[in-house]
């Protein structure tokens, strides 16, 4: 049924953006991660059995999924959500991609042939959407969706091809359109029996797991919820023992700890420094003559990573912790820096207030309920997301605590009092923060570094 099982081959000529990929799915460096393979798979080879992946952006689950399908399902096409598609403009997107599959050539080299009636199908929708581009709006320019185009017409064309449909980002469609997409799974899942191949797989940030369900619960039992986490510190280092053994390269056990320590989890980080790394060093390719890379090397690259990242961080930071008019408190510094002490997992509204008001006795209840809920807003950067199913507030991107954290830890080399530091903190306008982060990564650095050799 889904048995491909292609082995990925390494390319003979390869640049190290093959190697090190921060922004698109890693190949030669992926890494098989156990703890979410088998369940991921399961999901894959089950007839009927859509699938929700979610997960922190830069945890790796793109680049988990898509090497799957590689590995065990004969195509896919993705859609790539954006705020403002429609649920029309959705499966539009779908059936174009889907145009290769019905050319003469393309059908001629597949093993599975698609039969005439289904091809006659596709073509008279791909004539109607044709008339209907060029007889509509010209100041809209919008795409109709011919009435033959419906969901069940998609799921025969996607399983004659042998297709699962991958829906990335779908976290950021409107409600009304993720509910209306609901419907399209269930449909798929009702197809299973004539085409057992027959899913859409739909990927999406952390919290957003079971939104599709909850427009229906009677899918509950027939979607498979996998959860993507942040990377572990031994997967984050076997990017890097991959990445030099591919290239060439020797990188001491002290900079791989650093490397891994930074990333936080974030595979993308891992990736970021890694090539920074190699282009400080000069390494574009594989190299004949082995170098090792030096401490001066990491301390480099984290340098250019920030610089690079330090505009977009910023200007989030900027928008986050500006205060309209005078107040008592610096609520959303106060929030944040608090946040930030908790684990990557976050904390709920009540441990967050606990901690506060250790700080600030008379810290009211109801600024808290407001800034959270500014704070997961695009009004303050979307700085925060809340998990109305965990009832916990995390950072929507981690390296946001990270940076905060490491504010933090930098003003606590100064002083050992807490209410001391978060003042210290609070006071710092958000180029000093820049600045704080960067000089306190470098020392960081040469502290794991140091501590790491003795």
């Amino acid at each position: 049924m889904l048995t491909r099982g292609l082995d990925i081959v390494t390319p003979i000529n390869f640049t190290v953006h093959d190697v090190f990929t921060p922004t698109t799915p890693a190949r030669l460096t992926f890494i098989e991660r156990e703890s979410i393979n088998n369940k991921l798979v399961n999901a894959l080879q089950t007839p009927g059995k859509q699938l929700v992946v979610y997960g922190h952006s830069g945890s790796g689950k793109t680049t988990l999924l898509l090497n799957k399908l590689h590995q065990i399902y004969e195509d896919h096409i993705i859609t790539r959500c954006m705020s403002e598609m429609t649920y029309e403009n959705i499966l539009v997107d779908a059936f174009d991609q889907l145009a290769p599959f019905f050319t003469s050539e393309k059908t001629t080299t597949k093993s599975t042939s698609i039969s005439p009636s289904i091809s006659a199908e596709y073509f008279g929708i791909k004539n109607e959407l044709t008339f209907s581009s060029e007889t509509a709006n010209q100041v809209k320019k919008e795409r109709y969706l011919p009435p033959q185009l419906t969901a069940s017409t998609l799921g025969r064309l996607l399983g004659e091809t042998k297709c699962c449909w991958v829906l990335e980002d779908f976290h950021k469609i409107k409600e009304q359109d993720k509910a209306k997409l609901s419907q399209v799974l269930k449909v798929f899942m009702d197809m299973a029996d004539n085409y057992h191949e027959l899913k859409i797989i739909a990927i999406g940030a952390v919290g957003t797991g079971r939104e599709v369900i909850q427009y229906d619960p009677e899918m509950k039992n027939r979607i498979a919820e996998i959860h993507v986490p942040l990377m572990s510190n031994e997967e984050n280092l076997q990017i890097i023992e991959k990445g030099q053994e591919l290239l060439n390269f020797k990188m001491p056990q002290t900079i791989k700890k650093g490397i891994v320590h930074y990333s936080n989890g974030l595979a993308s980080v891992c990736h970021h420094l890694c090539l920074n790394i190699c282009n400080v060093a000069e390494i574009n390719a594989r190299i004949n003559e082995q170098i090792e890379i030096e401490d001066k090397h990491l301390q480099a690259a984290i340098s250019q990573y920030l610089e690079e990242t330090s505009d977009t961080l910023k200007a989030s930071m900027d928008l986050a912790l500006k205060q309209k008019r005078s107040s008592k408190f610096d609520n959303c510094r106060l929030i944040l820096a608090t946040l930030a002490t908790f684990g990557q997992d976050g904390a709920k509204q009540c441990d967050i207030y606990k901690e506060i008001i250790k700080q600030k006795p008379k810290y009211p209840r109801g600024n808290l309920t407001q800034y959270l809920a500014q704070l997961s807003s695009t009004q303050r950067s979307n700085l925060l997301k809340f998990d109305s199913y965990s009832d916990k507030y995390t950072f929507s991107d981690p390296l946001y605590r990270t940076f905060l954290l490491i504010t933090l830890r930098g003003q606590k080399g100064k002083t050992t009092d807490l209410p001391t530091i978060f003042e210290s903190f609070l006071s710092s306008s958000s180029s000093e923060i820049m600045s704080i982060i960067k000089d306190e990564m470098t020392k960081q650095i040469r502290i794991t570094i140091s501590s790491s050799r003795k």
